[in-house]
């Protein structure tokens, strides 16, 4: 009787080769939606139109979901639409849950491997010129949204 259990227990769950695969198709689904980012183009006016829409958003004591590192971006967008809330404040300002994730996205990745040691950089995949353009032609409204998106600040100005 024993070994029968001890065999079932082996046999629920994944085997070691599909484990591996299963990590395998994930860490290819992330390479995917990072260097979706990294291609992903801001509007122009990404930060007139992004800053009020976090601040609406903020306003609303909503929380939208957060990109994790093993969360698809496609999973982050899926849950935006999820949020009716969120929803009404994405189309009060003319945006789709999709660009809501991929603008945030594209924006602190950018903003993030902008300022990164040199080093950082050759690991990273290459960044729209663009978007690099953009932040680094904005500090200071780049500084700005980072401090609204950030969850511990106090109160919006």
């Amino acid at each position: 009787m024993r070994d029968v259990q001890a065999q079932d227990a082996d046999s629920h769950g994944p085997s070691a080769a599909q484990r591996a695969e299963i990590e395998q198709a994930v860490h290819e689904a992330m390479q995917h939606d990072i260097q979706s980012a990294a291609d992903y183009r801001l509007p122009k006016d990404f930060f007139a139109r992004m800053l009020p829409l976090i601040r609406a958003i903020r306003q609303a004591h909503l929380t939208p979901p957060m990109q994790t590192k093993n969360m698809p971006l496609a999973v982050t967008i899926r849950r935006t639409e999820a949020m009716p809330d969120l929803q009404a404040i994405l189309q009060a300002h003319d945006m789709s849950a999709r660009d809501f994730v991929m603008s945030l996205t594209t924006f602190e990745m950018t903003a993030t491997m902008s300022d990164a040691p040199p080093a950082d950089k050759k690991k990273a995949p290459k960044l729209n010129r663009d978007n690099v353009r953009l932040i680094q032609s904005h500090r200071a409204l780049t500084q700005a949204l980072l401090h609204d998106m950030d969850e511990d600040s106090e109160k919006l100005q």
